[in-house]
């Protein structure tokens, strides 16, 4: 569902406008990596080559056993910033971090992601996301333009940008958010929600994340 409005979140880029480039809706790959836990790359899905990546806001993301960090950070309960995301021999693993991000990379290009967290994110560190909060690409000088997609969980094919990695040990997962883009500097911003989940809908009700469920069906 895509939907054009204005709201006071995340950054002060955003006005609302009318562009071409409209929000299909949010995939993830899911895989399951050397420790044996589950990983979901979620992905903001477009209809047109020409999307630019703004934000990410009104997230509403969990997962019963919480979200599993490896970063730099580890001691002090781990971060969602991407920046601390390296891969270290022994420290720490980037293919079994959580984190969040608006289409830059880990690991080796940890240092160069220009993603922040929005105030509302609090101090990043946990295995859990505060509900509402959000993240930004804190360079908007680097557009981070979305690339061809074939599909993930959901099936949605288009034009994509990596919004975030998810370790987790289990197979329960719920992904709900809002989602900004445009097509470059001085056009205008589409907005739209969407919303993924692992496995079959009904199934999450019974382990805890019933409030998810329940407000993506009034949506």
């Amino acid at each position: 569902m895509t939907k054009k409005f204005i709201i006071g979140s995340t950054t002060a880029l955003l006005l609302s406008g009318v562009a071409s480039a409209d929000f299909i809706n949010f995939d993830g790959i899911v895989s399951t990596n050397s420790q044996g836990n589950t990983v979901v790359q979620m992905y903001g899905v477009y209809d047109n080559s020409d999307a630019v990546a703004l934000n990410v806001f009104n997230a509403d993301i969990g997962t019963p056993s919480g979200f599993i960090h490896n970063d730099v950070q580890v001691a002090a309960g781990g971060t969602w910033n991407p920046t601390a995301s390296l891969d270290i021999p022994g420290f720490s693993d980037s293919s079994n971090d959580s984190y969040v991000s608006i289409g830059y990379g880990v690991g080796a290009e940890a240092a160069t992601n220009g993603t922040a967290l929005d105030p509302g994110f609090g101090t990043g560190i946990g295995g859990t996301i505060p509900v509402n909060a959000g993240w930004f690409n804190g360079n908007p000088v680097n557009e981070q333009n979305v690339s061809g997609f074939a599909g993930g969980v959901n099936g949605v094919s288009g034009f994509a940008v990596m919004i975030g990695q998810f370790v987790f040990s289990g197979d329960l997962f719920v992904f709900s958010a809002e989602m900004a883009a445009n097509e470059g500097a001085g056009t205008d911003v589409n907005f739209g929600s969407g919303f993924f989940e692992i496995p079959a809908p009904g199934a999450l009700a019974l382990v805890g994340l019933a409030g998810l469920v329940a407000r993506r069906r009034r949506d």
